[in-house]
């Protein structure tokens, strides 16, 4: 076969679709990563009450429960979370990743504009992680956050601003059952009129969010700082070959693989098969160290790990055809001697993304060149004690996770990269 023939049929398997067009627009358009509390005008926080379980509204008298939402989840409101799952209550949450046969706790999110000083978010208070869980941003700054308990109860929590305006709300939560919004006058909300593509992610717990906030941990900070609607299907303690432990398992199981491409889903609020116009892996170390009886049939461990990846390779190229699918290696511990697998990891990785790259496969390595953890050669112990020293928080001290600045550090690189491939490589 001559090099012109393979040439053109890779530039057919990457052909320009309308799907990876609309991702280069959203990317241009809109990069939101949240900017500090102190980027929103100090004459413009917003006042957030949290009432007791079952309390009325203080906006119109209306009992908690989901018969009394004025807006519910429709055209006027954005899920931003991924895709949604409907309980018996009839109350939306992010579907989540594949965890203990569950999908019932993950990060929500959602949008819309609303003309005023006021409105409730009416949620069913139950699996939300504790403290600090819920979060509002206005023209994609962070106004205000509060904590809501998670024991199962119908709440209205209001959001009052100082003065009367149109403001484009982001709603974001660490779990939760939601209905939608109660305003004096339905009105008073529309639809914000952007285009978030929806973009897949499987990881283990750096992309999950351990050491911070749900909603800045890297996976999600890394696709919203792109305007991407992120479904994280992260899992701690789990990988390509290692399926963890507690009825977690590993990313080739069947419903990994479904977390990756949603093939066989239905959105519960759309009522439409979704289409992820990206896919996301981050590699793991948790796939380091295993004993052969993890790689069956192969001669060492790096094959085995390439194996593994092409399972969720094939999986995404049969189900969403030419859509890119972009992997991140694996990224290192706070060690200052990383261990070799890790290394072994990465090239496995990147072999078979090489192998894939005529079906819009691609690789982007987190050892080097990368962020100040994530390079070849790593940080001094200063370093390093800054980013993964969790404050008190989470817990008092992790050596293994990033803290709230690790993850931002991790999310903006591979943010960066990431941007990068998209606006070049796909553009």
């Amino acid at each position: 076969m001559s090099t012109d023939i393979i040439a053109r049929g890779m530039a057919a398997a990457q052909a320009r679709s309308p799907g990876t067009q609309a991702l280069v627009r959203a990317v241009r358009a809109n990069g939101l990563f949240p900017q500090p509390a102190y980027r929103t005008p100090a004459n413009d926080l917003a006042t957030i009450t949290v009432p007791v379980g079952g309390a009325a509204s203080t906006i119109n008298g209306v009992a908690a429960s989901s018969a009394n939402v004025s807006v519910t989840n429709t055209a006027r409101i954005t899920w931003l979370c991924g895709t949604a799952d409907k309980d018996v209550n009839q109350t939306y949450f992010a579907r989540g990743a594949w965890y203990g046969a569950n999908r019932s706790h993950a990060y929500t999110a959602y949008e819309f504009v609303h003309t005023g000083t006021q409105f409730e978010v009416t949620m069913l208070c139950s699996t939300l992680q504790g403290g600090t869980n819920f979060r509002v941003l206005a023209n994609g700054r962070v106004a205000g956050t509060a904590a809501v308990p998670g024991e199962g109860n119908w709440r209205q929590i209001k959001v009052t601003f100082p003065g009367s305006a149109t403001r484009r709300i982001r709603i974001e939560v660490c779990g939760g059952r939601h209905m939608g919004l109660n305003v004096a006058n339905a009105n008073e909300v529309s639809g914000s009129g952007r285009s978030y593509p929806l973009a897949t992610l499987i990881g283990d717990s750096f992309p999950e969010g351990t050491g911070a906030t749900q909603w800045d941990g890297e996976g999600i900070a890394t696709l919203r700082a792109l305007g991407l609607n992120p479904a994280n299907a992260s899992v701690g303690g789990t990988g390509l070959l290692n399926p963890g432990s507690g009825g977690r398992v590993n990313w080739q199981n069947a419903n990994r693989l479904a977390d990756l491409a949603l093939n066989g889903w239905t959105d519960q609020i759309t009522g439409t098969v979704p289409v992820p116009a990206l896919g996301v892996i981050m590699m793991s170390i948790n796939d380091g160290g295993l004993a052969s009886t993890f790689w069956p049939g192969s001669s060492s461990l790096q094959e085995g790990v390439n194996k593994a990846l092409w399972v969720l390779i094939d999986h995404w190229t049969a189900q969403c055809p030419g859509r890119p699918l972009v992997v991140f290696g694996p990224t290192g511990t706070s060690s200052n001697s990383p261990p070799l697998d890790l290394f072994r990891l990465r090239d496995a990785g990147q072999e078979a993304c090489w192998g894939a790259a005529s079906a819009n496969v691609w690789f982007i390595d987190r050892l080097g060149p990368g962020p100040v953890l994530r390079s070849g050669i790593f940080s001094t112990a200063t370093d390093q004690a800054s980013l993964y020293t969790l404050g008190t928080s989470v817990t008092p001290t992790d050596p293994t996770h990033p803290n709230p600045a690790g993850h931002a550090l991790d999310a903006l690189w591979m943010a960066q990269q990431l941007r990068r491939l998209i606006l070049t490589e796909l553009a």
